[in-house]
This record gives structure tokens, C-alpha cells and sequence, in this order.
């Protein structure tokens, strides 16, 4: 007499599979691989004193994913800065929503609307070279150089 179980003891039928096959959806980059990229970029070009980090949540009972984009100073005990915010319906790539700080105490957020991946990266580029997120960056790459002598 054997132990062994054989598997048409256990699944007597095997279940029908009744999904179709599936791929990722083609054509435009997803929002969270472009801000990846470029918090990949950011790192490189200022040799790791700042970096930037992206964070994924949901908001609005699970509808929309929301992308929050970091500054992070490691030699400044990981200060965190949150730059921006890109927001779109979960099962869609676009059109998003970017909220970033606009250095402006009267209106502290702009808001911007990307329809596709070309104007969301429009967008990006514009936010990248304010004079806002210019100064942010350089205000803390000269700390963090500061600290790093420092230490």
C-alpha cells in the first residue's frame, strides 16, 4: 500500500481557466516609470547627495493612484522634500494631474493636466527647471556638501 496521493485523487477535474491570455497595455510609458527614471537620473547627476525617491498610494477609495515624487538628502539624516504630485484613474494611464510646490506664498501649488505622455513629460521639464525646484535643489546639494566635509 503506498502513501503517495496521486493527482487525480486530489483534483479529480481540472478547473477551466475562462480568463483570456493578457499584456501589458502597449503604446505610452505609465507615469510611474517616467518619474522613476528621472529620480534615477537626478541621482546619478548630482552624485548621490541628493536623490529622489518615488512613493505610490491611492486616494479617493482606491480610484485614482497618486505618485508622490521626493528630494531626498542622505548626509542631511534622509531630509525628505516633497516635490510633486502626479494622480490618475487606476485603470488608466492618462490624462494626470501634477500638484507642485510653486515657490509662491499666494498660490503655494500649481496644478497642471497632462493628456499623454509627451505633455506629461512637458510638464516635468518645466517643474524640473523653475526657479523654485532650482533652488531647492541647490540650497540643499550646498548643505549636504557642507555636511559630507564635515563629517
Amino acid at each position: 500500500m503506498s502513501d503517495r496521493v496521486r493527482s487525480d485523487e486530489v483534483f479529480p477535474l481540472m478547473m477551466k481557466d475562462l480568463w483570456p491570455d493578457f499584456a501589458p497595455a502597449e503604446g505610452e510609458v505609465p507615469p510611474i516609470t517616467i518619474l522613476r527614471e528621472q529620480a534615477s537620473v537626478l541621482g546619478v547627476k548630482l552624485k548621490n547627495l541628493i536623490e529622489a525617491d518615488v512613493e505610490t498610494g491611492t486616494t479617493d477609495y482606491q480610484r485614482y493612484l497618486r505618485h508622490t515624487l521626493f528630494l531626498i538628502a542622505p548626509v542631511l539624516n534622509f531630509y525628505r522634500y516633497k516635490l510633486l504630485e502626479v494622480e490618475h484613474s487606476a485603470t488608466e494611464l492618462y490624462p494626470v494631474t501634477i500638484k507642485a510646490s510653486s515657490g509662491d506664498p499666494a498660490n503655494p501649488i500649481s496644478n497642471s493636466k497632462a493628456e499623454n505622455q509627451e505633455e506629461f513629460k512637458a510638464v516635468l521639464k518645466d517643474i524640473f527647471g523653475s526657479a523654485e525646484t532650482k533652488r531647492v535643489i541647490e540650497n540643499l546639494l550646498a548643505q549636504s556638501m557642507g555636511a559630507k566635509v564635515g563629517a
